[in-house]
Order: C-alpha cells, then structure tokens, then sequence
C-alpha cells in the first residue's frame, strides 16, 4: 500500500470522529430548539389558562346579575346580555388557542379534554339562557334557575382551567429541567470525543508515523549517510512492502551494488594504471621520484637510484625519508658541490625540497651535470625529475664559447662596418644621391653596362666666370662658387634631377634616369629647374652685390630632350655613370645659344611643356657640329614663374617637408606666405639675411 493510502486511511478515523461530534452537536441543538419552543409554548398557554380564568370569573358575576337586570329594566338586562357574550366569545377564543397549543404540543391531553367537555357545557347552558332571555316576558324563576345552572357550568370550566394551569406548570417545569439536561450534553461529548480524537492521534502517530515511517526512514538515512562516506558493505535495511520507502531502500540497495561493483573495476583499473604508470616511470631515461607530504618515498624509478646512489644494487624501498636518500648520495662521492662540507649541502638541499623554486643543476662525478626540477603535489608531497644534461651542457659551453668568437668576430665587422660607413658617406659626395642610392640597394649593378633612354638634359654655366674670377681672392671664389652649386644642386634635386657632373662652374644633369616620372613631366621637371636656378641666381645676385661683388655671376641654361645612351663608362678600376650621345651634345650647344640670365630650350622639349611654360622661338641658328640651323625657344621667365607657380610645390625629404600651392592664395596669404618662408630660411641658414 502506498504512503499516501496509508496516511489517508489512518486520517479517516479522527476525521469521522469529528463528524460525529459534528452531528451529535447537531442532534443536542435541535432538542435543545425543540425544548426552548415547547417552553416558550407552554408559557403562552399558561397565560392563555389565567385569563381565561380571569374571564370565567367575570362571566360568573354577570351571570349572577342577568335576573336582576331584566327584572328592573329590560333595556340594562339587554346590555348585560351583549357584555355578557363578548366576554363569552373572548373566552371561546382563548380557549381554542389553548387546545391549539396543547394539540400542537401533545401536552395535558387529559386537562384538556375536561376542559373542552366543560366549555362545551358552558356553551350549552349559554344558548339555553339566550333562549330563555329572548321571551318577551321571561320569569323571575327560570332567569334564576339560568343563572344558577350557568354559574355550576362556569365554575366546572374554572375548575378544569386551574386543572390544566397545574398540568402544564408541572410539564413546563420538566421541560426546563430537560432543556438544561440537553444544554449539558454537547460540552460532555465534545470533551468526550475530543478526547478519543487526541488519543487516536496519538495512537496513529506512535503506530502509524513513528514506527512505520519515521523508524524506517531513520535506518535508511543512516544507510544513506554511511554510503555517501564512503562504506558501501554498510547494511542496507530491507525493501518490504510495496511503498515509497521500500522503493527508496530498493534503489539505495542497488545504488550500493553498482558502488560496488565500479569500485571493484577501478580498483582494478587503478592496479592496472599503476603498474603501467610504473612501467612508463622505469622506461624514461630521467630520474623520477615521488615524496609524500611527510618526505617519504612513494615511487621511484631505477634511474633515480643510480643518480643518488649508483654503488649499490639494493633497490630504494617504499617509505624512505628523503633526508636519508639525501645523505647517502652525499656520503657516495657523487655530488661534487657535497664534498669538504656535507652537511652544509644536506641542509642547502633539503631546504630546496620542501620549498622548490625552479629547476636547479647538480654537478656530479666524471664530469656529469644532472638537471633537477621539483614540484609540489596537491597533497603536500614532492614530485622531483632528474635529467642527465652533460651533453647539452656540453654543447652549451661550446656555444658560449663560439658566440664569444662570434661576438668578436662581430665586434671587428662592426668596427669595419663603422669605417666603411663613413668612408660611403664621403664617397656618396662624389656621386648623384639617385645614383649612390640605387647602387647601395642594389637596384643597379657597378659595371660597365649602358642602355638607351629618352631623357631631358640639362646644361648650365655662368657668363664670364673666369673674367670674375681673375678678380677675386681664391677663398672668396671658393665661397662664392660652392654656395652657388650648392643652391643650384638643392633645386636640381629637390625636382629630381641626377646630377651628372660639374665642370668647373658649369653644372650638367639629367631627367629621366634612374628614376622617371614620365618623358613629359621629365621635361617639365626639368624646365621648373632651370626657372627656379635662374630666380635663385638672381637672389644670388642681389646679395653679392651687398657684399661689393661689382660684377656677378649671371647664368645661362640649355635644354633638351631626346633617347641618350645612358650607363656606367669607363675601364674596370674607375667609372662614371653619366649620359653620352648627340642629344647630349645638342643640349650643351643650346646652352651657348642663351642669353645671360635666359633659358634656350630645343624644339622636342618645347612640344612636351609649351602647356606649361611660356616661350617664343627664336632664330634658327647652326652650332659646332651641326649642318644644319637649329630651331631653338627661349623661355619667358616672369611668366613662365608665373605659370609654374600655379602647381603646388612639394619638397619631402629627411629633416624637411614642405607644400605651397599658389593657386589657392589670396593676395593676403601670399604676402604673409613670403613672411613665413623667410623666418625658415633665417632658421635654416642665419647668414640668408
């Protein structure tokens, strides 16, 4: 049976016991009802009984005065008679409410049946007097012989109401003593009841509850608890009944099996990992040792005795203190750190077990370095792995001492390295920065090798120069002529010419090679160049003659674009790399053709910049070397500045970047423009004011 039919059933006895009480209750209040109206009733009756006696009496005394008021008046013996019978009909009245409330009652049955055949005697006499009285003359005789037969009448009636008053009083005294009776009996069954309730509970608790439940849930958590700490041959109460408790014991009971049934496995498995655990220890080739919390050998493998204690055949046995171990391997020779001080390296060495830090190398007999790394295990104890390294050490010193040769091998290189440095930074004044670049990133090969080109050439000299120069000092001509290349390189440069050579104070570059932008920007390139060389040249002017310089140096440009061949030209030990062929040489010949200060330019490179620059043609005229006249243009320089300012201007280099674009200042930011351009300059060169 289930718990819950059980607890149910148990439950059903004191619930039908307080039903019980529930319906005696009911039964005492409807008799005590019946009672308190059967009182109330009796009351009325008895009320009802005394005025009718009340009235029995007066009827008396009007039947005794009837003769005498006819005799004397005939109209006062009329009123008698009609008070006479509305006494007699309220007296009839009360009357049948008394046999009403008796019947209904069933009480004084016999009172009032004496009572009914008295009234009925009366009510006789009644109509035989009203007889008597409606004569027209009725005599003195017969009206006394009414009235005495009358009054005998009444006076039976009287007595049957003090009869039936008696009767009722007695049952009406009965019916309080029977009330309080019943007032008595609902406390003395609700304790009665109440009692037998708390008593059956307590029967069902102890029987029920305590023996049946608690007593059996009781073995079973103790089942429960002695399982879960681990002892499954705990006893395991048996499954009886069909009920959740013994389901519970069932479960628990093969719970308990299969714990241990899986135990026993992985005891099993456990016996099986060791041993392959073991076997796995003994097959590596390092030292491997395990210590319990208490420094005692739990497992070890044969490389670990032959470390610590190589000259004995007695295999470490299972409970070893690690202090003894330790000591025994110092007392062997082994350890070199543990000879002359022993003890001092025992102590050192069983301080770094129980507290590991990190792998640390022992250095052992013959030569032999030995790695030991030591760890601690979650229970406190210390798992340690030994590891011959003497080959690896070895290597290790080897290449510390080959890194040392290395490091001064290093060392000489860097020395050369610095002293190359510098000896490329001289050199690289003697070549183009294009040309010095591409050689040292390899883009270009140092032999002699040529190819052909269509670049835009450039030729610039100074007008009467060696008349100048007889004039001045060999310092002061020194001065002057390397600022004026040296602002005259920065603009080739900065617009990225190669410049191929100087001879003398004439400057020769090219565009186009080893780097190009196009043939078109090439030549445009070159163009700006020349303007900007001529527009610095006048600067150049201005400030030597503040200087006293009574005739400056004016220059003269020519330009020209055609396929040159272009390359390295000269023997095996030195070489340059420079541009040769008829365009070259026409280039050179256009630059005789300018007027001092003025740009001549061929007709091919007109073609590709005319949409740039402004320039008209000039004469037709033949040079050296030439048949025939060559068509040549001069640029106008105040528009052509004017022209090639409209392009922004960028200069990128290390140290330096700047942009102007002239097109989109105003009058106002120009003027403020030249105002900043001129601070730079005083902070780049203080001698440019």
């Amino acid at each position: 049976m289930r718990i819950r039919n059980k607890l149910l059933l148990a439950i059903t006895v004191p619930v039908g016991l307080l039903v019980l009480q529930i319906m005696l209750v009911n039964v005492f209040v409807r008799e005590l009802q019946s009672a308190v109206n059967f009182i109330s009733a009796t009351h009325a009756t008895i009320e009802n009984s005394f005025v009718a006696e009340d009235l029995t009496a007066r009827l008396r005394a009007e039947a005794k005065s009837l003769p005498s008021s006819f005799v004397v008046d005939r109209e006062s013996g009329d009123q008698e008679i009609d008070r006479f019978q509305a006494d007699f009909s309220e007296l009839s009245t009360r009357l049948g409410s008394i046999r009403a409330s008796a019947s209904a009652q069933g009480s004084a049955e016999e009172s009032i049946a004496a009572l009914e055949k008295a009234f009925e005697d009366v009510q006789a006499e009644m109509e035989r007097t009203s007889a008597v009285l409606k004569t027209d003359a009725p005599d003195m005789d017969t009206l006394l012989e009414r009235a005495i037969f009358m009054d005998a009448s009444l006076v039976t009636l009287s007595n049957a109401l003090g009869a039936l008053t008696r009767d009722l009083r007695v049952e009406l005294q009965d019916a309080v003593d029977r009330e309080r009776e019943i007032h008595n009996r609902p406390v003395i069954a609700g304790i009665a009841i109440g009692g037998l309730t708390v008593f059956m509970l307590l029967v069902f608790t102890w029987l029920v509850v305590d023996r049946h439940f608690v007593a059996r849930l009781s073995k079973l958590s103790k089942s429960m608890l002695a399982i879960a700490r681990g002892d499954l041959r705990a006893h395991v109460p048996e499954p009886r009944g069909g009920d959740e408790i013994a389901e519970m014991a069932h479960a628990l009971t093969v719970f308990r099996d299969t714990a241990v049934e899986v135990e026993e496995n992985n005891l099993r498995e456990v016996a099986k990992a060791r041993q392959r655990l073991i076997d796995a220890i003994e097959s590596i080739a390092e030292g491997f040792s395990l210590y319990d919390k208490d420094d005692r050998l739990v497992l070890c493998n044969r490389r670990y005795q032959d470390l610590v204690q190589p000259d004995t055949n007695e295999a470490l046995r299972a409970g070893s203190r690690f202090e003894d171990v330790t000591r025994a391997a110092a007392q062997s020779g082994q350890i070199k750190e543990a000879r002359d001080h022993e003890e001092d390296w025992i102590a050192e060495r069983i301080a770094r077990h129980e507290n590991p830090s990190g792998p640390f190398l022992q250095k052992h007999a013959d030569d032999r370095w030995i790695e030991v790394t030591e760890h601690k295990t979650s229970d406190g104890g210390t798992v340690a792995v030994y590891a011959d390294i003497t080959n690896q050490k070895q290597a290790e010193i080897a290449l510390l001492q080959a890194k040392q040769r290395a490091e001064e091998a290093n060392d000489l290189v860097s020395r050369k390295n610095a002293a190359l440095e510098g000896l490329s930074s001289q050199l690289s004044k003697y070549l183009s920065p294009q040309i010095y670049s591409s050689i040292f990133s390899g883009k270009q090969t140092v032999e002699i090798a040529s190819k052909r080109k269509k670049l835009s050439i450039l030729f610039a000299d100074i007008v009467g120069f060696t008349e100048t120069a007889d004039a001045l000092e060999s310092e002061e001509l020194t001065s002057l002529l390397n600022r004026y290349l040296t602002e005259m390189s920065d603009i080739a440069l900065r617009n990225g010419a190669t410049i191929d050579k100087y001879i003398g104070d004439e400057i020769m570059m090219f565009f186009g090679d080893p780097e190009t932008r196009g043939i078109r920007d090439d030549a445009v390139a070159c163009v700006r160049t020349a303007v900007e060389m001529q527009m610095q040249g006048r600067r150049l002017e201005e400030s030597w003659k503040e200087i006293g310089i009574e005739k400056p140096f004016r220059i003269r440009i020519g330009i020209n674009t055609g396929y040159c061949t272009v390359g390295n030209f000269g023997s095996e030990d030195r070489m340059d790399y420079t541009i040769i062929g008829n365009e070259v040489n026409l280039a050179a010949r256009l630059q005789t053709l300018a007027e001092p200060g003025g740009i001549a330019i061929a007709h091919e490179t007109y073609s590709l910049v005319r949409e740039v620059f402004t320039a008209h043609e000039a004469e037709p005229r033949i040079v050296k070397g030439y048949d025939k006249p060559i068509r040549n243009y001069s640029v106008e320089l105040a528009s052509t500045v004017t022209e090639a300012n409209k392009e922004p201007i960028s200069i990128d280099r290390n140290g330096l970047q700047v942009s102007i674009n002239i097109e989109k200042m105003t009058p106002e930011e120009r003027v403020s423009a030249v105002k900043d351009v001129q601070q730079l300059l005083s902070l780049i060169d203080p001698d440019t004011n």
